[in-house]
């Protein structure tokens, strides 16, 4: 039987002695948490299901069921903070719960020592790559364990649910031309709806980078596993905890608060949404590759034709007939791990 907590109007309950979800998940990382059920005022339901994973279900019907997850990278804080804030709000009433949803912190061991990840990158173990790894290791079992947790989230849905959206939230290692993109998994003949693009507007973000191959990444997990709406969201610059300008991240903040409420997605955007598509991928083939792209280079840099990226013996990728842009340049990543992205504009 599950433990039950009667909603008090205190929303510190939930978490013990500790004041949110963002405490509690980095005061329980190498804890046992129990369960704890919560049933609000309005008749909401809130289940703390594990350290740094929370779900809200609503008291009316409802026809989506949305992951919204961040700390997959230990040290992207701003949307840790965000998050947060939302969890707060839903439990003090003032955030109207309207569709059910799972929220995850995902990498507690990071996020307390702010870093991108403490073993092994997280974001590189899902769709069950994590079974490729010592599975002794903290971050390969957070993520079997986090592939378990969105796995039954989607299983217990009820039959009014059509919908299932995941948006896992990032900041980026380096500064960007494009301060905010969106990253589409590539799932087979799947095409960008425009009710997601009317979201990215409504998040004031702009951008969209269409993957064109399967990935590794949580998004890509939702999306190729259990057929969700999923986009890795690259909102800003990383800054340590309490440093984050979160008027900065308002519009994400108000895109996140209507999907929770149960608001419509618009049906097209207000504004357009720039797409790239993914044409290359850089990847570290041996210990002489090389790289020519400079440290300080901001994501979606454009390169002119002919332009040479990197080189390996007699193997190069050089930019073809029109111009590319990067994103994710990150050469000091281990043999076979992928050093960034060459885009071009979708026509």
């Amino acid at each position: 039987m599950r433990p039950f907590l009667q909603f008090t109007g205190d929303n510190h309950s939930m978490f013990g002695a500790h004041t949110d979800f963002l405490q509690h998940t980095l005061a329980t990382a190498d804890d046992t948490v129990s369960p704890e059920f919560s049933i609000l005022s309005a008749g909401t339901e809130v289940t703390l299901l594990d350290c740094g994973v929370l779900r809200v279900e609503p008291n009316t019907a409802c026809d989506t069921s949305v992951v919204i997850s961040c700390a997959v990278h230990g040290n992207e804080t701003a949307p840790i903070e965000l998050v947060r804030d939302i969890v707060r709000d839903i439990l003090e009433e003032e955030q109207k719960a309207g569709q059910r949803v799972l929220f995850i912190m995902g990498n507690p061991w990071s996020m307390s020592i702010a870093q991108r990840f403490v073993e092994v990158n997280m974001n590189r173990l899902f769709t069950g790559d994590w079974q490729q790894y010592d599975t002794t290791l903290k971050e390969v079992k957070r993520a079997a364990k986090l592939e378990a947790y969105v796995a039954n989230f989607f299983a217990e849905e009820p039959v009014t649910v059509t919908k299932r959206f995941h948006y896992d939230l990032h900041t980026a290692i380096r500064g960007s031309k494009r301060e905010r993109f969106a990253v589409y998994p590539y799932v087979a003949g799947r095409e960008l709806p425009d009710e997601q693009k009317g979201f990215l507007a409504r998040a004031d973000i702009e951008t969209v980078l269409l993957q064109q191959k399967e990935a590794n990444t949580f998004s890509s997990f939702s999306s190729l596993r259990y057929g969700a709406e999923s986009f890795t969201l690259e909102l800003g610059s990383v800054k340590p905890f309490g440093e984050n300008d979160l008027s900065r991240y308002s519009g994400i903040d108000y895109a996140l608060r209507e999907l929770v409420a149960g608001e419509p997605l618009p049906a097209e955007p207000k504004r357009p949404v720039a797409e790239f598509e993914v044409c290359h991928s850089i990847d570290v083939t041996s210990d002489t590759w090389e790289f020519f792209i400079p440290d300080d280079a901001l994501n979606f840099t454009d390169y002119a034709p002919g332009t040479l990226i990197w080189r390996d013996g007699d193997q190069e990728y050089r930019v073809g007939d029109e111009p590319e842009y990067i994103v994710f340049p990150n050469p000091k990543v281990p043999v076979g791990q992928r050093a960034g992205l060459m885009l071009k504009i979708r026509r």
